[in-house]
């Protein structure tokens, strides 16, 4: 019996230190409203003039910027080891997910209850999510204190 418990403190252990015992993607994090737009805007490459093409599509991430702002602007979500809460001015839902993949160590692929996949990264100080459709735009996200 004695070197079954070993054994069993010996696999808890290794996962406490290697931090399989709790997932990064379980927190509470804010729209980052500043690193969703910096991640929008093409860096300024001098060679490109300012001419009717540079115009359109500045305009479009303008638009694009609009709608996700006044879509996620003041939106907390919280993700607990099954269940992801949305609130925005006090208002909220909750939905199931799972993890479907483990791409690697800072992505993850889930889904939630409704059916809808969505990619999940870490990044340095927060995560993001790739929005879905055709504008294909990361959303970040910074943890809550």
């Amino acid at each position: 019996m004695r070197p079954l418990l070993q054994f069993a403190a010996l696999i808890a252990l290794s996962l406490i230190l290697t931090g399989c015992g709790k997932d990064w993607i379980v927190g509470k994090w804010e729209f980052d409203k500043e690193r969703t737009l910096e991640a929008m805007t093409p860096p300024k490459d001098p060679q490109q003039g300012q001419g009717l093409l540079s115009e359109v599509v500045s305009g479009l991430q303008k638009g694009l910027s609009q709608l996700l702002f006044t879509q996620f602007n003041g939106v907390i979500i919280e993700y607990t080891g099954n269940e992801m809460r949305r609130t925005k001015d006090g208002a909220g839902e909750a939905i199931g997910y799972k993890v479907i993949e483990k791409p690697n160590a800072d992505r993850r692929m889930i889904q939630y209850a409704d059916g809808d996949i969505v990619t999940i990264e870490r990044v340095e100080g927060g995560i993001r999510t790739l929005r879905s459709g055709d504008d294909k735009v990361w959303v970040y996200f910074r943890a809550v204190e």
